[in-house]
């Protein structure tokens, strides 16, 4: 009778304090995603996380005025104030979202988290240069995207190698300190494939552009017809290849294309909040963006700078959420936490080639700018030598503190072949209408089209 009452009482058994207050937690979560007291409580959290760039948030303010004052009427310098002012607020802006997006992947998986961090970063770059599409600054466009990538697998990457693999007290293990180098995952050699895909298909509209224009008669508007249908076909390949990816890295190779032991993110927020985090961040960035872009290219016109310089050189190094993401792969490099921090950079990289491209040529294909592929002689080339540097360091699996320094060197002297690099100026041209399922273009119907793009009378 003692027997069957103590094993009532161990059924009956009261829950730990500490489970009960997990418990309460979970159902509070669940039942009440909208619950002021909880809602509170995150927002703190967050002013606490990011309490060393939050206090820039006071530059929204004049990030918002400023530009909407009609000063520039009166003070001709004002873009100074207003680039500055921007480029300011953008970064507590790209904080908040990228703990949105940390907090997220750590929902889904940590397989999830290259992939959103490269994504969000990779956004803010978008919204900047889709501006710069509106604008028609084609030719700074298609530099931005190629600096973007080159920045990432040149300096960025460099950077990593060196911090992730200098010899330190528990890098050395007895061995010279010259000799200390990492291993790399599979990831790494895929991305590296990837780029060298991507490098030839962006290579190949430049290519036909050079190789057909000595036989067109139709001052340059049949090579232009056919160039247009190209890089639209180029940008659906792409986002192809992109998809094909997702499989990869998600699904049918996800425990190789990271290291689980190096993801310690854990959940502190609810969906709702995260989704809440993120928006209101890209909405914040999308207002300063318009302004960054504009005053970077007053201050570009002003000082003489080559729309490459500013495209391969300026614009990167400006986009705010890429710095704070290459800073966080850096100081995970630094923690010896090496694949997860490469794997964020080559997945930024990857994302710009084979989903925001795309996305670019697909906005002006929509909005009726001709944004094409037909990057000059010196962008394609040095792309091509980058992607090819990059594939010769990691095809052993293994890196070390000076194929980093090489890395970097090589993107110096990028920055410098295109700061003497000289401007190149955008034609004014119309979207053309072009048959994309004929190799020879319809020349009645282009004669037709007026220099701005109106139908000419009789047509």
């Amino acid at each position: 009778m003692n027997a069957h009452d103590h094993d009532d009482k161990i059924d009956v058994e009261q829950p730990t304090e500490h489970n009960q207050q997990s418990h309460n937690r979970e159902v509070l979560e669940k039942r009440h995603l909208l619950h002021p007291k909880l809602w509170r409580k995150f927002t703190w959290s967050i002013l606490k996380k990011g309490k060393k760039t939050n206090f820039l948030l006071i530059f929204l303010i004049p990030a918002m005025i400023l530009p909407r004052s009609h000063l520039e009427e009166s003070f001709h310098d004002m873009f100074y104030l207003n680039f500055i002012f921007n480029f300011l607020a953008i970064i507590p802006l790209s904080n908040i979202m990228k703990i949105g997006v940390e907090d997220l992947s750590a929902l889904l998986g940590p397989k999830y988290q290259a992939v959103l961090h490269a994504f969000s970063g990779n956004f803010v770059e978008l919204v900047i240069e889709s501006f710069a599409l509106m604008d028609g600054r084609y030719a700074i466009v298609r530099s931005a995207v190629l600096g973007s990538i080159l920045c990432n697998i040149t300096l960025v990457l460099g950077i990593t190698f060196v911090v992730g693999s200098w010899p330190t007290s528990r890098r050395r293990d007895g061995k010279p300190a010259l000799h200390t180098e990492i291993e790399i995952g599979t990831f790494v050699d895929t991305s590296s494939s990837i780029l060298a895909l991507a490098f030839f298909a962006l290579m190949i509209p430049a290519a036909f552009k050079i190789a057909a224009s000595p036989f067109d008669t139709t001052d340059h508007r049949l090579v232009n017809c056919n160039l247009q249908n190209i890089s639209h076909a180029t940008a659906i390949i792409l986002v192809l290849v992109f998809i094909g990816l997702l499989v990869f890295q998600l699904k049918t190779h996800a425990d190789e294309a990271f290291d689980r032991k190096e993801f310690d993110h854990h959940k502190i927020y609810n969906w709702l909040f995260d989704i809440f985090l993120i928006a209101i961040s890209v909405a914040g960035i999308t207002v300063c963006a318009r302004t960054l872009v504009t005053s970077l290219e007053k201050i570009g016109d002003k000082f003489k700078l080559s729309t490459g310089f500013i495209g391969m050189v300026l614009l990167p190094l400006c986009v705010v959420s890429n710095f704070i993401e290459h800073y966080q792969a850096i100081a995970e490099a630094a923690r010896d936490k090496v694949d997860t921090a490469i794997s964020v950079i080559l997945n930024t990289s990857v994302q710009m080639a084979l989903l925001i491209t795309p996305i670019l040529v697909s906005v002006g294909w929509i909005f009726s700018k001709p944004l094409t592929l037909d990057f000059n002689i010196l962008e394609i080339s040095v792309l091509g030598c980058a992607v090819l540097i990059v594939n010769y360091l990691v095809a052993d699996n293994k890196v070390h503190w000076l194929e980093g320094y090489m890395l970097v060197i090589s993107y110096l002297l990028i920055a410098i072949a295109f700061f003497y690099f000289p401007s190149i100026h955008d034609d004014t041209i119309p979207l053309l209408d072009c048959n994309p399922w004929s190799r020879n273009l319809n020349k009645t119907a282009l004669e037709e089209v007026s220099p701005g793009g109106a139908p000419a009378e009789g047509g």
